[in-house]
C-alpha cells in the first residue's frame, strides 16, 4: 500500500461512535465527497424514499452508528451518507478497474488500479489508509476515503487480501447486504483464505460482482465472479491471475452496453501481456 497516503487507526474496540473520531480534521474532505457521490443520484426520489426501509432490514446497528457518527460531523444526514456508502451497490455501471495476482515462488503479490473518474481528482487526493486494530493488533487495512466506511480494497496480513471489481448481469438487483459492507465483514471475521472464498461464494449479495481473492499460497489466486444469486469460481494454472471487469465463468444475459464492459477485454490483454513477460 502507497506509503504516500495518510494512515489513520480504526480502533475496533472503541464504541461505533468513537471509532472514526479522526475525521474530524477531515470535514471539508467528507463533504466534497458525499456531494460529488450524491450528483449522481439527484432526481432519483425513490433511492431516497426507500432507504430507511433497506437500512432497517438490512445495514447492522454497528454500521449505522458509525453512518450516524459521520453525518454528526458532515452536512448531510445519516440516510444521505448511507447512500453514498452504497454508492457502488447503486450505481455500479459507471466503475473500471483492473486487479491481478501474481505469485513470484515465494508469496502472492496483490495489484489493483482504481479506473474512477471524479471531478478535481477528489479520491486521489482524500485517499486514506486504514488500519483496523483489535486489541491493539493490527486486524486488517484498507484503501478507503473520509466517510466511507466499507471496504473495495483490503489486506488481512499473513492471511488474504482482497479487491473489488464491476460488472453487469441481467440479473435484477436484490435486497441484501451491500458488497462493500460483506468485504469489510469477511476481513473483520475470516482467518484465512479457504474462509473469506466460501464466504464470498455462499452470501447473498446486493448487486453483481468481481471478486480477486489471494492468499499467501502460490495456489490461492481466484477470482470469485457474482451476481446476487450465482456464483463462480475462476483459478488459474499460471502463476498469476487477470480480473477486469465482465464475466469468464458465468453465462450473462445482459445486452446493455458500457464503457466498463468495451474496454474490458483490451485492459485484460494488455496485464497478460505484460505479466507473461514477468514470469519466468
Amino acid at each position: 500500500m502507497n506509503r504516500l497516503f495518510q494512515e489513520h487507526t480504526v480502533h475496533l474496540d472503541l464504541l461505533p461512535d468513537q471509532r472514526w473520531a479522526f475525521l474530524i480534521d477531515y470535514k471539508e474532505a467528507i463533504n466534497d465527497l458525499l456531494q460529488c457521490y450524491l450528483n449522481d443520484f439527484e432526481g432519483a426520489d425513490f433511492i431516497f424514499d426507500n432507504i430507511e426501509l433497506f437500512k432497517n432490514a438490512i445495514i447492522s446497528e454497528e454500521y449505522l452508528k458509525e453512518i450516524d457518527f459521520i453525518a454528526s460531523i458532515s452536512n448531510f444526514s445519516p440516510s444521505e451518507v448511507l447512500i453514498a456508502n452504497l454508492y457502488y451497490d447503486i450505481l455500479k455501471f459507471y466503475f473500471g478497474c483492473t486487479a491481478f495476482a501474481v505469485s513470484n515462488g515465494q508469496t502472492v503479490m496483490h495489484g489493483r488500479n482504481l479506473d474512477w473518474h471524479t471531478e478535481n481528482n477528489l479520491l486521489g487526493k482524500h485517499s486514506l489508509i486504514l488500519n483496523f486494530k483489535r486489541e491493539g493488533k493490527t486486524l486488517f487495512k484498507t484503501i478507503g476515503w473520509p466517510g466511507f466506511i466499507g471496504t473495495l480494497s483490503g489486506i488481512r496480513p499473513g492471511k488474504f487480501s482482497l479487491t473489488l471489481n464491476a460488472v453487469l448481469s441481467g440479473e435484477s438487483p436484490e435486497i441484501a447486504v451491500p458488497i462493500s459492507f460483506l468485504l469489510r465483514d469477511i476481513l473483520t471475521s475470516s482467518s484465512t483464505f479457504q474462509e473469506a472464498k466460501q464466504k464470498l461464494e455462499n452470501t447473498k449479495i446486493a448487486s453483481d460482482c468481481l471478486i480477486l481473492l489471494s492468499g499467501i499460497l502460490a495456489d490461492e489466486k481466484v477470482v470469485i465472479e457474482r451476481t446476487p444469486n450465482r456464483s463462480a469460481t475462476r483459478a488459474s494454472d499460471s502463476g498469476y491471475i487477470i480480473v477486469t471487469n465482465d464475466y469468464k465463468k458465468i453465462q450473462n444475459n445482459t445486452s446493455a452496453i458500457s464503457v466498463l464492459q468495451a474496454t474490458s477485454c483490451g485492459r485484460y490483454e494488455r496485464t497478460e501481456f505484460f505479466l507473461k513477460d514477468a514470469i519466468p
